[in-house]
């Protein structure tokens, strides 16, 4: 498990701290007005740092990046990522899947599966955290917040897409 330390800094913000599995410090500092430091010391008992300073902006990206919102390795591909008894999931909508053209709230992801849809994925950017409106397009790649047992679930709604006697 990776611990991470959070500290308060009055009048600047937080700034939290973890150790790799290599020994080496990585901190993130984010100050009030939203701009974001990261520091790296590669040996804990030295005293340099490298440090890159982020506008909130350039922040998210970063974390959309690490996250893997916006790009995912192929090797990847069915990466789960534990988050306590969550997962996080990506599901391709291929062009002939019935929910091609259904909105985020007439698919019924939520209803029929538990899971909740943070992401879209397309080529042209992603949509992060769609609107119940936002229709879906076929070669779509859903992110999916759900727990790993659903995921079954979501590949059948997926193929299938929403049954007519849930409402």
């Amino acid at each position: 498990m990776i611990e991470v330390r959070e500290t308060r800094l009055p009048g600047v913000g937080k700034k939290f701290t973890m150790r790799t599995q290599r020994g080496e410090d990585v901190c993130a500092v984010v100050h009030i007005d939203g701009r974001r430091e990261l520091y790296h010391r590669p040996d804990p008992d030295e005293d340099s740092d490298a440090v890159i300073v982020l506008t909130d902006e350039e922040a998210r990206e970063l974390g959309s990046i690490l996250g893997g919102v916006v790009y995912r390795p192929e090797l990847l591909e069915h990466l789960e990522v534990a988050l306590s008894d969550l997962a996080i999931e990506w599901i391709d909508i291929p062009p002939e899947s019935p929910l091609v053209g259904l909105t985020v709230a007439t698919c019924r992801i939520r209803t029929t599966t538990g899971g909740t849809i943070i992401a879209i994925i397309r080529p042209e950017g992603a949509v992060a955290m769609p609107h119940p409106d936002e229709a879906l397009r076929a070669n779509d790649t859903l992110v999916v917040v759900t727990t790993p047992d659903a995921f079954a679930a979501l590949t059948r709604l997926v193929a299938d897409g929403p049954s007519a006697d849930v409402t």
